[in-house]
């Protein structure tokens, strides 16, 4: 099963730990090494933890 997943950019440890935030920080550092190797330079990663209570003022 994990070679499964592995085919398609799928993190199989933190998503068998039930791990969201694990899992969901796994996808960008994957999608993020696929944009770097096709532009040929680096990607500025930006921590978005900052934005988490940042809220919609219509809510």
């Amino acid at each position: 099963m994990n070679a499964i997943l592995a085919t398609h950019q799928i993190d199989a440890i933190t998503l068998q730990k039930d791990d969201f935030e694990g899992f969901i920080a796994s996808c960008q550092r994957m999608i993020l090494a696929k944009i770097e190797a096709a532009m040929d330079k680096p990607v500025l990663a930006v921590d978005d933890s900052a934005f988490n209570d940042v809220t919609d003022e219509e809510e």
